[in-house]
């Protein structure tokens, strides 16, 4: 590992260079104490109390909340909120400090914030409760390109979360944000971390993890991440990053593949957020000049640092890293 290397990064912060745009969400942990419920007199059920209540932004919030973690503060946001109670916090703790916060809201009755709503019995977490993943209209996808549209010139790396089946990612969103990524091709370095359309935006970094990029390759889950990105590449022409958990990643340039071994801990680990921590952390390698590799090894302490956070999403600070190297 380059342990000169990545604290000079963490000296050298990359202050309004990075933009994040994608599905904003809210996460909210309840731990829940059956035990206490009481008899509900109007539908003479058991209640389910719950207490110890956490809220933190997620999807592409949580994206922020890992930069905001190294000591970013001037981050670009794009993206949308509902006018519920949800959309308004997201919107004022991301705008918080932000040099942009272009979070597009939505006044119509049947638009939510998308929300994750995550009990925990125990401290373990349970069956997941979704709110929102509605799509936007076409007259609410145009405000959101304009608004990205505007702020391109302004960056040097942006994020491209895509995090819901109903998200911003709409067929429209796609066709035409594609055209800006080839327009801005050589000046702003495009980081894509997405599920379902990863085909979408030609010219972008793809971070794709190792299943993923299989079934990407080659249509099914079960091939090495060093013959799936060697497809990817080989194919699209563009370089990528792939994730593949115990294995740690594999950086693939026109130059060659590298081999970034993850950290090992034996404690006990929690691997939610550990993909945003890592695409944060080599998006924010990106935009302080470092190579891929480094800014894989980067993205790599990020990640290892979250795992370790058990029960929330999780964010790394530089002193964490730090006492990791």
């Amino acid at each position: 590992m380059d342990k000169k290397g990545i604290l000079q990064l963490l000296s050298n912060v990359p202050q309004g260079l990075i933009g994040v745009l994608g599905d904003f969400c809210a996460d909210v942990y309840w731990e829940l104490h059956p035990e206490a419920g009481e008899l509900s007199l109007e539908t003479n059920l058991m209640t389910t109390p719950a207490s110890e209540a956490r809220y933190s932004p997620g999807g592409a919030g949580n994206i922020v909340e890992n930069l905001r973690g190294l000591n970013v503060r001037h981050i670009s946001c794009f993206g949308a909120v509902g006018r519920d109670p949800f959309g308004c916090w997201l919107h004022q703790e991301l705008g918080a400090g932000n040099a942009a916060a272009t979070l597009i809201e939505i006044a119509r009755h049947s638009y939510h914030t998308p929300v994750y709503c995550k009990p925990l019995l125990a401290h373990v977490e349970q069956s997941r409760i979704d709110l929102g993943n509605v799509p936007l209209t076409d007259a609410e996808t145009w405000l959101l390109l304009e608004a990205v549209s505007e702020y391109l010139p302004k960056i040097k790396v942006l994020i491209i979360n895509e995090q819901l089946s109903n998200g911003i990612h709409s067929p429209l969103f796609r066709q035409e944000f594609a055209k800006l990524v080839k327009e801005y091709s050589g000046k702003v370095r495009f980081v894509f971390d997405g599920r379902d359309h990863l085909n979408a935006y030609p010219g972008a970094t793809l971070k794709i993890n190792a299943s993923a990029a299989s079934r990407l390759a080659f249509g099914s889950a079960d091939h090495a991440p060093e013959e799936s990105g060697k497809y990817i590449l080989e194919k699209s022409g563009e370089e990528l990053v792939v994730t593949d958990g115990d294995n740690g990643c594999f950086v693939f340039e026109h130059s060659g593949m590298t081999h970034i071994p993850a950290i090992r801990y034996d404690g006990p680990v929690d691997t939610v957020g550990a993909g945003d921590s890592f695409t944060a952390g080599f998006a924010y390698a990106l935009a302080a000049g470092a190579s891929m590799p480094l800014a894989a090894e980067f993205g790599t302490c990020c990640s290892a640092i979250t795992i370790r956070k058990l029960n929330q999403t999780g964010a790394p600070s530089p002193a964490e890293i730090m006492a990791l190297l």
